[in-house]
């Protein structure tokens, strides 16, 4: 079903699964805590000595336990809002937030036509799978154009997940296989490495959710920006309160940085697949670039 340009790395086996999810458990330890967890206690935690810990603990976060911890402080969130100002003036003054008409955000943005989505996918072929990842479980739909649908999986079976994803009358067929490029390099990008494909992504909705989708798109790893500045880059700074509304109903997940959005106050604010999720991300980036 999907065109993978390349092969990638293989998809964990159960010894892989199994490390994901020890450096998971501590990624949620180290986001729940008021204050810096020692290495020691979380080694424990893993059933690891500190230095085997802390060493897979970098190869799949990307980052040690006590940079991921120091990245959620507050104050590390403030900065990174007074420096999307530049962020934001650089991008409004090369005209990125220009307006586009919604046919044109179609051709580049999704593969669907007004029509097809308005028809909620009828004729649609889509294929979809699920994968491991440092985040938890992830539940990835594509057709042949790109990827529509991405959702941390938080518990919901891979039936609901495709209820919820708002085309009843789309061909569902999972398909690991055709997939594995796709899931393989959403892993990596998850882990800190570099991308080494592009992926395509198939978006729909009105004009406005479109240009806020398109906006979240050009922030970059690393950096948040608030309600307020987002509406500027999205071009609808009278609209803060739409373009956060736009902010919640975007339906892929990560790929789609939603999660770089926060309140003015620097709080992390809500998330459609759960806060800890979002700090847990935000944490990850803001070390990276650190």
């Amino acid at each position: 079903m999907m065109n993978t340009p390349a092969p990638l790395p293989c998809l964990p086996n159960a010894s892989e699964g199994a490390r994901y999810q020890r450096i998971r458990a501590a990624i949620e330890q180290l986001a729940a805590a008021s204050e810096p967890l020692a290495l020691q206690k979380l080694a424990e935690a893993a059933g690891q000595s500190p230095f085997h810990f802390q060493r897979s603990f970098v190869s799949l976060a990307g980052v040690t336990p006590k940079e991921f911890s120091q990245a959620l402080a507050l104050e590390r969130a403030k900065r990174s809002l007074v420096q999307a100002e530049s962020v934001l003036s650089a991008a409004l003054a090369a005209g990125l937030s220009g307006p586009s008409r919604l046919h044109d955000l179609f051709i580049s943005l999704t593969g669907l036509t007004p029509g097809e989505f308005k028809q909620a996918g009828q004729g649609l072929r889509l294929g979809w799978t699920q994968f491991d990842t440092v985040l938890g479980p992830v539940w990835l739909a594509a057709s042949a154009r790109g990827v529509l649908r991405m959702a941390f999986a938080q518990g919901q079976t891979p039936e609901q997940l495709q209820a919820d994803a708002g085309l009843p009358q789309a061909q569902w067929q999972r398909d690991d296989e055709a997939l594995a490029g796709v899931a393989a390099e959403v892993q990596r990008r998850l882990s800190g490495l570099k991308p080494e494909q592009p992926i395509a992504l198939v978006m729909s909705g009105t004009p406005l959710r479109l240009k806020v989708w398109e906006a979240l798109l050009r922030i970059p790893e690393g950096q948040v920006l608030s309600y307020t500045q987002l509406a500027r880059l999205a071009g609808a700074p009278q609209a803060v309160r739409a373009v956060a509304s736009c902010v919640a109903a975007n339906p892929i997940a990560y790929l789609v940085p939603c999660h770089r959005v926060i309140r003015a106050n620097a709080d992390f604010g809500e998330y459609r697949w759960g806060p800890p999720t979002k700090r847990a991300l935000l944490g990850l980036e803001l070390a990276r670039a650190g």
